[in-house]
């Protein structure tokens, strides 16, 4: 079952990225194997630990100097390792001693250049204690087996700086031109995450099956997985652990990084009920208390780090949705959307669809006065956004904050419940608000998209001062059940017009979007609005490439020159993938002269990149040649421009691959 979760890479897809036989990698060190052994083995004996530390004087000295130091207070100097062993606890050794192997044997060797292994390390630690911490207050059955699996969750990043075929001090300074994720920039740039690499050597050297796992999937989605409930929780633990160690800038690497954390993660441990406070302070006294033997700094900790954490979970949603979705997909036929059950709103814009329902609503019950609120979760409270008013009363309804505290009563139990409530002043919260509203009473009707509430409709009779009497509750709750509906539509909509105008393989614009926007900048240059440019270019001899390395590796190469396209662009240039191996990039308020520079600026850039793959592609060289056209009064038209710098591109090449020219 393990191999069929795992999903390994192949042998050959190892040796295309580590410049080393994959079987000359040094195997797994015993003393590590027989460590985790005794960590998994819940009937290990405390003498089977003194002896496996005794054998390993790294470790026997390390342990003996932590019992005799000053912190312990002891009267005698203590010097036979089972009584240390016996002082300190079964459970701390353990730890102790397999941190202090896998520094040892695994991390403390090999080049300290922008891969600091010392600042890697604190990650790890960070990582492996957070992981027990957070598997003690879920009550994870084994959270020693936590602590192992997040000591070891990056080691493929070792196994990158010792041997990939692309220098990984490259991969991560080109961190500081990507705004994504570092383990998308691994995937690309040394041709697989330290994930998957870590993965194929827990299993090539018969690591326990939850190690194997957590490596694999710390960054992966897991939910398809016929996973034992137990390794699926283990995997969010270290997931977590791993996200909490970046907020608090413990990274693996010294580089700023949103994280993210899969959506598994929130299925499977319930963060509200984790105590970050004493998680975080727990892991400050431990690493406080171990670093003096690794001879790095270890940050203080203060009220802060809370705030920030539930930020990050807050930022994190939002993260994950552009990273996993984005591989995931699928080209949506927009008409079925159109056509859908909530055709009724002849619209798929959200504020349209707003405005129609409170003016349905209306017409059906006559409310004086109807809104739209929404959570705002940074605020914990509720806000109008829109609103339907037939009265002359001038009131600033939007400017009204909710609070969704103890007192909140209704408001709270309509967004739990997820049910109509009628607002009577039942709670100080409640008074308070109809004190704002200047009412007497108000109801409040959620609106739901995927089960989870979106919204809150309130409505009212502030003139009339007409009942509002429950046998309406329930008609209103379809319409605003219809509301929810027509507002997932108006998103799904929106996210599949963005993807039908993506190319699949390089996330650049596609050729459809490309024509529509050089159709508009093409006007606005015959307006004289702005001057307007275009480059075109193509990858040389790409076709070997996909001859001698296969089609993956010539897509792989496709998505690194469209991510070198996007950061050596400006925000406002329209970069797309013209089909093939042939891009386009559209300046708008850019001559000639500036767009040769900028052709220059990306042939340059490619060939830079070309040379850190040289050793991944060897015999091949990465590099692009370039073609400009410019408009001027006698281009026709839009094709004509095209046709220009497609006819320099192809004198480029024609001249000698690798150059720009312009037409």
């Amino acid at each position: 079952m393990m191999n069929d979760n795992l999903k390994l890479p192949l042998e050959s897809d190892v040796k295309q990225v580590l410049n080393i036989d994959v079987k000359e990698v040094p195997s797994f060190p015993p003393v590590m194997a027989k460590l985790l052994e005794i960590c998994n083995d819940e009937n290990a004996s405390m003498e089977e630990l003194s002896k496996l530390v005794e054998t390993d004087p790294g470790i026997s000295a390390k342990v003996l100097g932590i019992v005799n130091s000053a912190s312990y207070g002891l009267r005698r100097k203590m010097t036979a390792v089972n009584e240390a062993v016996i002082h300190l606890g079964f459970d701390e050794v353990k730890t102790l001693s397999l941190g202090i192997a896998v520094f040892e044997k695994m991390f403390k060797s090999g080049r300290q250049k922008r891969f600091d292994r010392i600042f890697f390390w604190r990650h790890c630690l960070c990582v492996a204690v957070l992981s027990m911490a957070i598997a003690e207050e879920i009550e994870y059955p084994k959270p020693g087996e936590a602590y192992f699996c997040g000591l070891l969750h990056d080691f493929g990043k070792i196994l990158f700086d010792l041997h990939g075929r692309v220098n990984y001090d490259d991969c991560i300074a080109n961190l500081t031109n990507s705004p994504g994720q570092m383990i998308v920039e691994e995937q690309e740039l040394m041709g697989m995450g330290h994930d998957d690499l870590g993965a194929y050597y827990s299993s090539l050297w018969n690591l326990p099956a939850p190690l194997a796992l957590a490596v694999k999937y710390h960054h992966q989605r897991y939910e398809h997985l016929d996973c034992s409930k137990e390794e699926i929780l283990l995997i969010s633990i270290v997931s977590l652990a791993n996200y909490l160690a970046w907020t608090q800038g413990m990274g693996s690497v010294d580089t700023n990084r949103v994280p993210i954390l899969q959506p598994e993660v929130e299925k499977n441990i319930d963060l509200g009920t984790i105590d970050f406070i004493q998680i975080i302070k727990r892991m400050d006294r431990e690493m406080e208390n171990t670093s003096r033997f690794y001879d790095f700094i270890f940050p203080s900790a203060n009220q802060f780090r809370e705030n920030m954490l539930r930020t990050n979970l807050m930022l994190c949603r939002i993260n994950t949705g552009h990273y996993y979705e984005r591989d995931q997909a699928k080209r949506i036929d927009l008409s079925k959307i159109k056509n859908s059950i909530t055709a009724p709103h002849h619209s798929l814009d959200p504020k349209a669809i707003m405005t129609t329902t409170l003016n349905a609503i209306h017409m059906d019950f006559k409310f004086n006065r109807l809104y739209v609120m929404k959570v705002v979760k940074n605020l914990r409270s509720l806000k109008v956004f829109e609103i339907f008013d037939t009265t002359d009363i001038k009131m600033d309804l939007k400017s009204i904050e909710i609070p969704l505290n103890k007192a909140a009563g209704g408001f709270v139990h309509c967004l739990r419940d997820k049910a109509p409530v009628r607002i009577t002043g039942k709670t100080s919260g409640e008074k308070n608000t109809l004190k704002k509203f200047k009412l007497t009473e108000m109801l409040i009707v959620p609106f739901c998209s995927h089960n989870k509430v979106i919204g809150i409709l309130g409505m009212d009779n502030i003139i009339s001062q007409k009942a509002l009497l429950p046998d309406i509750f329930s008609s209103i709750a379809l319409v605003a059940n219809e509301l929810g509906m027509a507002m997932e539509n108006a998103g799904t909509y929106k996210e599949a017009k963005a993807i039908s105008l993506r190319d699949g393989l390089t996330g650049l614009l596609n050729r459809v979007a490309i024509d529509e926007l050089l159709a508009k900048s093409f006007r606005k240059a015959v307006d004289r609005e702005h001057d307007l440019s275009l480059v075109m270019i193509d990858v040389d001899f790409f076709k070997k490439f996909n001859d001698k390395f296969g089609h993956q590796a010539g897509d792989n190469i496709l998505k690194l020159i469209a991510g070198t396209l996007k950061k050596l662009s400006r925000p406002f240039d329209h970069v797309g993938r013209y089909g093939g191996e042939e891009f386009i990039v559209i300046l708008n308020d850019t001559d000639l002269s500036k767009a040769l520079v900028y052709a220059e600026r990306i042939r340059m850039g490619i060939f830079h990149l070309g040379e850190l793959l040289k050793d991944r592609f060897p015999g091949l060289s990465l590099t692009v040649s370039a073609g400009v056209s410019e408009y001027h009064p006698d281009v026709e038209n839009r094709d004509s421009l095209i046709a220009r710098a497609d006819k320099a591109l192809y004198l480029a090449k024609e001249s000698g691959r690798n150059r720009v020219a312009s037409g």
